[in-house]
Order: C-alpha cells, then sequence, then structure tokens
C-alpha cells in the first residue's frame, strides 16, 4: 500500500470524525443486534458455562448470596458415571467441583460477572436479553477505550478506525451473545490499558486504573498477572505517584472481595479456590486425552501417585480441600519439568490457533483471521516503536502468551489481546500522527 493511498483512508475517515460517537455506536450495535435476531433471542449453543454463570446469578438476585444450591449439585453428580474422571470432582452430591459446599458461601470461582448478572435480572427478569445487555454495555465501552487509547498517542483517524475494526471484529461480536464472561475480558483489558498508559503520560493519576484493573480480576483472576507490567511500564515511565495510586486504586476495588472471605470462609482469601482443580486438571495426562491432546510415550509421567485425586472424606470445608489439591497438584507438577515444557510448547501454540472445537466449524473459517491479522498487525506497531504505548501493547501480548502458556491455552484465552494487533492493523492503515 503506497503512501498516497494509506493517506487516502485519513480522507475517508475525516469526515466522520466530527460523528464518530454515533459511528461506533452503531457498528457495536448493528452486528450484535443482527446476532441476537438471528439465535431468535435464544442464548447460542454450545452450552459451555453458561449455565454456571447464570445459576449464581440466580442465587444471587433471589437472596441466597454468591453460593450453589444443592439441586445443582446433585445434576452434577448424576450425570456422571462410576468410571467417568469427573466423579472424583462432582461425586458428592453435597459439593460443587469436590470442593464448595452446596448453600454455603463460596469463593470457588470470580465474583464480578454472576453479581452484575444478578444486577440485570433484578432489573429485565432473567432472561437472554438481560445477558445481552450487560455485554452490549461492555462491548460500547471497550470499543470507545480502544478509540480513547488511540487517538490520544495517534490522532483522531487511527483512533476512529481501531475502534470500527475493535467493534466489527467477528469473534468479539460472536461471545456477546454469551453468559460468560469473555466480553467483560475483552472490554476490561482495553479499559484498563487505556486507563495505564494515559497514567504513563501524566494525563491520569493512577487511582481508576488500578480500580478498574481491581473490577476485572473480580471477573477474571488472570487480571492479577497484569499488576507487574503495569507497575513496571509505569516506573518505566518515572510516574511514581501513579505507580502507587494504583496499588491503591486495585486494593481498593478487590478488598470487599477479601473482607467477606474472612467473614464467609475464615481466611481473607483473594484468588478462587477452583484454581486448585484447573491446575490439576490441566497437567493431568489423562485429562488431556479427554481433550484430544496426548502427551508422547517418550515423555516420562513421573510422582503418578500424585494424580490420584485427594480423599477429601476427611477434609472439611472449601479451603482445605482446595489446599490438598493445590498441594498434589504443585508437588507433581514440579516433578515433571519436561513433561510441563512440553505442555507449555503445545498449548503456546493452541494460543495462537485460529479457533477450531473453541469457535465451532463455522468459527474456524473466521479464526483463519487471525494471520493476517498478526501479520499486518506486528508491522503497524513496529512502525511505531518509538512510542512507549506500543511497546506496552506488545508486552502485553507476550505476558498473555507465557501466562497461558504455563496454565491453559486455547484461542479464548488469546482473543482479549487480539485487541494488540487490531490497533496495529489500524495504525498501519492510517497516516499516523504520533503526540
Amino acid at each position: 500500500m503506497t503512501v498516497n493511498s494509506v493517506c487516502n483512508v485519513n480522507r475517508y475517515l475525516a469526515p466522520l470524525l466530527p460523528r464518530a460517537i454515533p459511528v461506533i455506536f452503531a457498528v457495536v450495535l448493528l452486528p450484535r443486534i443482527l446476532l441476537f435476531f438471528y439465535l431468535g433471542g435464544e442464548l447460542p449453543q454450545p452450552v459451555r458455562d453458561q449455565a454456571l454463570y447464570i445459576h449464581t446469578a440466580g442465587q444471587i438476585a433471589t437472596g441466597e448470596g454468591f453460593s450453589f444450591s444443592e439441586d445443582l449439585g446433585l445434576m452434577k453428580n448424576l450425570r456422571n458415571t462410576d468410571d467417568s474422571l469427573q466423579q472424583h470432582w462432582t461425586g458428592s452430591a453435597g459439593y460443587m467441583f469436590g470442593l464448595a459446599p452446596v448453600d454455603t458461601p463460596t469463593a470457588v470461582m470470580e465474583p464480578g460477572y454472576p453479581v452484575l448478572l444478578a444486577l440485570f435480572f433484578s432489573l429485565f427478569g432473567a432472561v437472554s436479553g438481560s445477558v445481552f445487555s450487560l455485554n452490549l454495555l461492555f462491548a460500547l465501552g471497550g470499543a470507545f477505550a480502544v478509540r480513547k487509547l488511540v487517538m490520544d498517542v495517534w490522532g483522531a483517524e487511527s483512533g476512529l478506525m481501531a475502534a470500527v475494526l475493535w467493534s466489527l471484529y467477528p469473534p468479539y461480536v460472536y461471545y456477546t451473545a454469551y453468559a460468560m464472561t469473555e466480553t467483560a475480558h475483552f472490554a476490561l483489558l482495553i479499559i484498563s490499558s487505556m486507563l495505564v498508559l494515559s497514567a504513563g503520560r501524566g494525563t491520569g493519576k493512577g487511582f481508576t486504573a488500578g480500580l478498574t484493573t481491581g473490577v476485572f480480576f473480580l471477573i477474571r483472576a488472570t487480571a492479577l498477572f497484569l499488576i507487574p507490567l503495569q507497575l513496571a511500564y509505569l516506573a518505566w515511565r518515572k510516574q511514581w505517584k501513579a505507580l502507587l495510586f494504583l496499588s491503591a486504586g486495585f486494593l481498593v476495588a478487590v478488598s470487599p472481595w477479601v473482607v467477606r472471605n474472612w467473614i464467609s470462609l475464615g481466611e481473607p482469601v483473594l484468588m478462587p479456590t477452583k484454581g486448585a482443580l484447573n491446575m490439576w486438571m490441566r497437567n493431568n495426562p489423562e485429562v488431556l486425552a479427554l481433550e484430544g491432546i496426548f502427551v508422547p510415550a517418550d515423555i516420562p509421567v513421573n510422582n503418578l501417585s500424585m494424580l490420584e485425586y485427594p480423599s477429601t472424606d476427611s477434609i472439611q470445608g472449601e479451603l482445605a480441600r482446595s489446599r490438598a489439591l493445590g498441594i498434589s497438584a504443585r508437588t507433581y507438577i514440579l516433578s515433571n519439568p519436561r513433561l510441563m515444557a512440553w505442555l507449555a510448547w503445545n498449548r503456546a501454540i493452541a494460543f495462537l490457533a485460529p479457533g477450531g472445537s473453541t469457535l465451532g466449524a463455522r468459527g474456524m473459517l473466521a479464526g483463519l483471521l487471525i494471520y493476517p491479522l498478526i501479520l499486518f498487525g506486528v508491522v503497524g506497531l513496529w512502525r511505531n516503536r518509538s512510542h512507549p504505548e506500543a511497546a506496552f501493547l506488545f508486552a502485553l501480548f507476550v505476558l498473555y502468551l507465557l501466562v497461558h502458556a504455563m496454565a491453559h491455552g486455547g484461542v479464548r484465552y488469546r482473543l482479549p489481546v487480539d485487541a494488540v494487533f487490531i490497533i496495529g492493523v489500524a495504525l498501519g492503515t492510517c497516516c499516523r500522527k504520533g503526540k
């Protein structure tokens, strides 16, 4: 693409700048409303974790608090056979995930999305429109955050282009209909990043960035890994006051959750207790085989006794059960460095995959867009490498890649940082006017 043709993009965008706000509203709303009508007002399939979020939101909306009902525990129990691996963590109808006693306060998962969904259920009823409305607000917030992030550094034309591309990105549209945390994740990642970058330039105090990252953490615990990157960036920019304010904002946001757990569970729990189960499952060759991941025969698997699900009959309480499972999982992981390296490599590859089983057969074709997106996105970011903001965005992608290569990869975990390359494409498409 020549310089003249690139600058033509700016000329096409310039007349839209006075109407940028209605343009962004239109590109966010129209495809998502069409999707909602295409689905006939129903939640999309496959179900995935939607039932879990809807159930917990219903518990909160009806005054039962953040807990699981006995009926759900029984249903999970009845769905598994004696020879199913899942019977280890769903064998007791009195517990969810083998960790959380039913009908009691729990910290097994992040509370943010169920609480917000419960609020929308209270306002509009327990209907799919409540899910759609909540996710739509997140989508709007993310689109305007992308615009501001780019506009403040590279100009209004690039900002509008980035917002339009982000709003129309097929996976972001697709997940808006799901009663899961994906859309909130897409949006809050870019909102928190926009606020951190603003603080890095000295135009933001940092407290709002920390507060937003804290809210993000309460929806997806992955946000905890952003804190070191955010603090390192502010230290690099020598914004020491913003660094302190960011830390304070995060603590303010998460403190109600920690205090609640201290009162309800007896300990100031920060991370969801189900993390121990995820760590045990995601490195267990038998569980991996169910997902089509087969460990090569030449890779030794040591300390097999740690793969036996700990007997929890004599262990009472969610925190004690989570600790027991976590100890087994950590012991097993530390004794299998070669297996962990192989899994990390495969998860990194899965992280960059176009979709596959995650998005379904049709989503696979749309997911192929990731390859040109990465290519042109990297080119756009590289051409703007003199900007600290571009360095932060690239570091954000690397952080997500490393975190999910060590934990559990897959395209669903990459999708939030596709925004990095979407921004790069916008920078490469428009004439750059870096400030």
